[in-house]
């Protein structure tokens, strides 16, 4: 009995390590308290090109800064991309042409051009600690 109760606090000790960490996005410059973030973790390049969040989160707007922090991640690449709904409809607004018309951005503060970003510039590696990545909105 002894020995199973020792393999069990091991798998459990283990467990929590692999799973015990996160990654934090502060989110500077939201021009206001309408609305709310919509935020979307991916776990390396190909679900990002893929559209296949392993993680969506979202918080009411708050004016200046806030912070999303996404939890119980095991190390490897992921990038985050966000939206300000201003509207409150879910989607990311945009004109005729395509282009935002509500603020988003990126892990690493990464920009697109003529698109989003690339997911090269917007990855965070997490190696065994928490990571902290910034950005501001781009309106």
């Amino acid at each position: 009995m002894k020995i199973k109760l020792t393999i069990a606090t091991a798998l459990l000790t283990l467990t929590s390590s692999v799973f015990s960490h996160s990654l934090q996005l502060e989110i500077r410059e939201v021009k206001s308290n309408q609305g709310k973030i919509l935020a979307q973790l991916f776990n390396g390049e190909s679900n990002y090109q893929t559209n296949n969040p392993m993680m969506a989160q979202q918080t009411m707007a708050k004016e200046g800064t806030l912070i999303v922090t996404f939890s119980n991640l095991e190390n490897g690449e992921y990038a985050i991309r966000y939206f300000h709904d201003e509207n409150n409809d879910n989607q990311l607004a945009t004109n005729l042409i395509g282009i935002p018309t509500e603020g988003y951005g990126y892990s690493n503060n990464a920009k697109g051009n003529f698109g989003p970003a690339k997911y090269q510039d917007m990855k965070v590696s997490i190696v065994d600690s928490d990571v902290t990545t910034h950005s501001t909105v781009i309106y």
